[in-house]
C-alpha cells in the first residue's frame, strides 16, 4: 500500500472513530440525514438557544452522586453551560456533560472557560474527556479553566496520559495539539476572573472531607447566577448569592433518599446504609434547608438541581420543601432545561 493510500485509509479509520462524538459537536448540519433525531428536551433546548438574546443557563445535568447513570435513569450527574453574548462557560464535568452539551447545538468553538466546584467524580469525571472531545470539535486552545487544587496537577496529568493519541489526531487533521491549558486554583475566598462578558467570584462551602469546596457567582451584565455545588446549608452561599437573579443550589430529600436507600443496599448491609446517611447529613442540604438559605439571600429564583435521591420524588415535593421558608419563584431542575 503506497502512502497516499495509507493516508487515505488512516483518515478514514479516524473519522470511524469519531462516531461515538455527537455530530453537532464536529458540525454536522441539524437535520441532516446523518443527525440523530433530538429528543424533545433537545429540540426544545436548542429553539430556547437558537438567536437568544440574553444570557442563558442550560442545566446540563441535574443528578446528584454516582446514581444518575445507573440504568433507568433519567438525570446525568450535574454539568451547567451559560451563554453570553456568544461565548461559553461551562460549570462542573459530570459523567455524559460532553454529549449534553453537544446536544444543546452550541459550538465547542464558543467555549471561553470552565469552571469546577470541587473534586467528587460526580463533577469532575468528564472533565478530561471534554478537553479531548472538545478540542477536535474546535475548542480554542486559549480556553480556560478554574478551580479547587489540584486541577494544575489534574490537567497536566491528564494531558500527558493522552499526549499520544492528541498527537496522532493533531497530525492527521492538522491542526495544533492541545499539550497544556491556563489553570487557574482557586483556594480562596474571593474574585476568579472577569473577561468582557462576566466577572465571575467564588467562597468555600462545607462538604467534607473535600476541602475546598466551592461556590460560584456569575455576575452578567443582564442577570446574575449563583451556584451552591455541593454542600450543607451555610451562610456563606446566602452571602454570596446576596440579590442575585438565580440561585442554583443542590437539594435533598431526607428521608426519600433513606427509604430508597434501604431498597437499593437490601438486608445486611446496615453499615453501609449507617455511613451513607451520615454522609448525608454531614455533606448535602434538605430541600427546607435551601428554601430558607435563598430567602436570607434575597434571590429572584431559586433552581432545585443535583436532586437526591435523583428518581422518585416529585417537582410538587419539592417546590412545597423549599416553599416552606422561600416565597420567590421555584424552579425544578431538569436535564437540557434552559433558563
Amino acid at each position: 500500500m503506497d502512502e497516499t493510500n495509507r493516508s487515505d485509509l488512516t483518515r478514514r479509520m479516524m473519522l470511524a472513530g469519531l462516531g461515538a462524538v455527537p455530530l453537532v459537536a464536529l458540525g454536522a448540519a441539524p437535520g441532516s440525514a446523518q443527525t440523530v433525531s433530538p429528543t424533545k428536551a433537545e429540540a426544545e433546548a436548542r429553539a430556547a438557544l437558537k438567536d437568544a438574546k440574553g444570557t442563558k443557563l442550560v442545566i446540563l445535568g441535574t443528578g446528584g452522586g454516582p446514581l444518575p447513570m445507573v440504568p433507568s435513569r433519567h438525570r446525568f450527574m450535574t454539568s451547567h453551560v451559560m451563554v453570553s453574548n456568544g461565548a461559553a462557560y461551562v460549570l462542573d464535568f459530570g459523567l455524559g456533560v460532553t454529549n449534553q452539551f453537544a446536544r444543546t447545538g452550541l459550538s465547542f468553538q464558543d467555549v471561553r472557560s470552565l469552571f469546577i466546584t470541587h473534586h467528587h467524580p460526580d463533577h469532575n469525571i468528564e472533565y478530561g474527556p471534554f478537553l479531548i472531545i472538545g478540542w477536535i470539535g474546535g475548542l480554542p486552545l486559549t480556553v480556560k479553566a478554574y478551580g479547587p487544587p489540584p486541577l494544575k496537577h489534574m490537567t497536566s496529568g491528564f494531558l500527558d496520559a493522552w499526549r499520544a493519541t492528541v498527537d496522532f489526531w493533531a497530525e492527521d487533521f492538522k491542526v495544533p495539539p492541545l499539550h497544556s491549558l491556563d489553570v487557574t486554583e482557586i483556594s480562596a475566598v474571593g474574585p476568579v476572573m472577569e473577561d468582557e462578558n462576566v466577572k465571575v467570584s467564588a467562597t468555600i462551602v462545607n462538604h467534607p472531607p473535600v476541602k475546598p469546596a466551592l461556590g460560584y457567582r456569575f455576575d452578567f451584565p443582564d442577570r446574575s447566577i449563583a451556584f451552591s455545588g455541593d454542600t450543607t446549608p451555610v451562610e456563606a452561599m446566602a452571602k454570596i448569592a446576596a440579590g442575585a437573579d438565580m440561585l442554583v443550589h443542590e437539594a435533598m430529600d431526607l428521608e426519600a433518599e433513606a427509604t430508597g436507600l434501604k431498597t437499593r443496599i437490601g438486608n445486611g448491609l446496615a453499615a453501609k446504609y449507617d455511613i451513607t446517611m451520615a454522609h448525608m447529613r454531614a455533606d448535602h442540604s434538605p430541600v427546607e434547608d435551601v428554601g430558607r438559605i435563598a430567602q436570607e439571600a434575597g434571590v429572584k429564583t431559586l433552581v432545585l438541581s443535583h436532586l437526591v435521591p435523583s428518581d422518585g420524588v416529585k417537582d410538587d415535593i419539592w417546590r412545597a420543601g423549599a416553599a416552606k421558608h422561600f416565597k420567590g419563584e421555584i424552579i425544578v431542575a431538569h436535564d437540557m432545561m434552559v433558563l
